[in-house]
């Protein structure tokens, strides 16, 4: 049996509660009121820390109360092979470290391993893995985390290692084998003037999520806009190993919230030629204070960041065409389309899904049995357009990423005009030209 979870308590991790906080303020505060930032040099700063511990371990969130079986936390990684060869995600995820007891299994307890991909061959595969407690190793003061089951030798690890030099990058070694898959990448920050500030590609608090209680909350990092992975990922069932020399997207995101009662809806995409990072998230139902775009693009030679926020008109999406997958057992997009505008710049971007997104599904709760999270691997298309003279300022594209959640359908079966009546919940009106 593997050593229990790092005790929250630990004195060591009251540093974490300090970067946590800058999660958790009111995102009133957290943002100028315009919304903009000044242009950062192109290279500029190293960034943000990303091997910092787990949000959840830290002192914050020692307290006592049913609440706490909710807690949990997500460090996703998007992995996009420069090739083609693979496109997917790998994510780690850490729920109720503290075995509070009360609210039953909404979430499935201790280490969590998540991959999906998507192959050349067009083979879409995804497997999740509940790994327990006991079988659970984290830190609330680097991001280390190993989750293991001996008798399967199924396992996912996350290693941190420290630059050695300022010429040396941060790294994240991720490794795991499920029954699908085994992964051995090593991650670094790519970009870091997209994360060098605190108000855009940064933590924002959400406290509007809820469904069960009113103190739920969640918090969305995206704590490496861009990254460079390098390693391999084989398929398992073939036996093919894939070198991986590529780039991807991280997000580390937590808090306190019955998911399963709620969903998101979200892409990202990087296409460095254009010198363009393209961010938007969006939670369903009630939440407004999640609902942003966050984009960095190069113009005059330095790097431009801006962030558009539904609640105050400048951002809007929508799905044009649904279907019903009768695996998931839930409407699905096959198109979106965002747009975005403040008084300086307007953001299109068109999503094509279709066949490029699988299912991931779990049977390690009750609560999780009655949900899916779609896996998404979308191609985009989008343009930024400076609204003083009309000038097309980039024109990106590439392979993107990003996920539909919500819990499945009572419905055996559903038309595509149901699925797109239903789908209508699922958009914000676009801003106006």
């Amino acid at each position: 049996m593997s050593a229990p979870l790092t005790p929250a308590f630990l004195l060591a991790a009251v540093s974490l509660a300090c970067f946590a906080l800058v999660g958790c303020q009111s995102d009133r505060d957290a943002i100028p009121p315009d919304g903009s930032m000044s242009d950062a040099p192109l290279h500029a700063g190293a960034g943000r820390d990303g091997l910092q511990g787990w949000n959840i371990l830290s002192g914050e969130y020692a307290q006592p109360g049913d609440l706490d079986g909710i807690s949990f936390e997500w460090d996703y990684f998007m992995v996009h092979a420069g090739d083609g060869s693979f496109t997917g995600s790998i994510g780690y995820l850490l729920a109720n470290p503290r075995d509070a007891g009360g609210l039953g299994d909404l979430l499935p307890k201790g280490g969590n391993a998540a991959i999906a991909g998507l192959f050349r061959d067009g083979t879409r595969i995804a497997e999740y893995r509940n790994f327990g407690v006991d079988g659970t190793t984290a830190s609330g003061t680097e991001r280390a985390f190993h989750a293991r089951d001996d008798a399967s030798g199924q396992y996912a690890r996350m290693t941190p290692r420290r630059a050695d030099s300022a010429e040396d990058d941060d790294t994240l070694k991720l490794e795991g084998r499920t029954a699908s898959f085994s992964w051995d990448l090593v991650v670094v920050q790519d970009w870091p003037a997209l994360s060098s500030r605190d108000d855009i590609f940064a933590p924002v608090h959400g406290d509007d999520v809820g469904s069960l209680f009113d103190n739920e909350s969640w918090n969305v990092d995206m704590l490496w806009p861009r990254t460079l992975v390098q390693g391999k990922v084989t398929r398992l069932d073939t036996g093919e190993q894939i070198a991986v020399d590529g780039h991807g997207y991280r997000e580390n995101s937590w808090g306190r919230w019955a998911f399963n009662l709620g969903g998101w809806d979200f892409a990202v995409v990087s296409d460095k030629s254009a010198g363009v990072s393209w961010a938007w998230q969006s939670y369903h139902h009630r939440s407004t204070q999640l609902d942003f775009l966050d984009l960095g693009f190069v113009e005059d030679g330095a790097v431009r960041l801006e962030q558009f926020r539904a609640a105050r008109g400048e951002l809007g999406w929508s799905h044009a065409s649904w279907t019903f997958d009768p695996h998931a057992r839930l409407c699905v997009p096959l198109t979106t389309r965002v747009e975005a505008q403040n008084d300086r710049y307007r953001v299109e971007a068109d999503l094509k899904l279709h066949d490029r997104q699988v299912p991931m599904l779990s049977e390690a709760t009750s609560a999780t049995k009655q949900y899916v999270i779609m896996i998404q691997f979308p191609m985009v298309e989008g343009r930024i357009i400076r609204l003083h003279d009309g000038v097309t300022v980039a024109a990106f594209r590439g392979q993107g990423g990003g996920e539909f959640s919500n819990a499945w359908s009572q419905a055996v079966s559903m038309t595509d005009a149901e699925c797109g009546e239903w789908g209508k919940a699922y958009s914000s009106p676009m801003p106006s030209p």
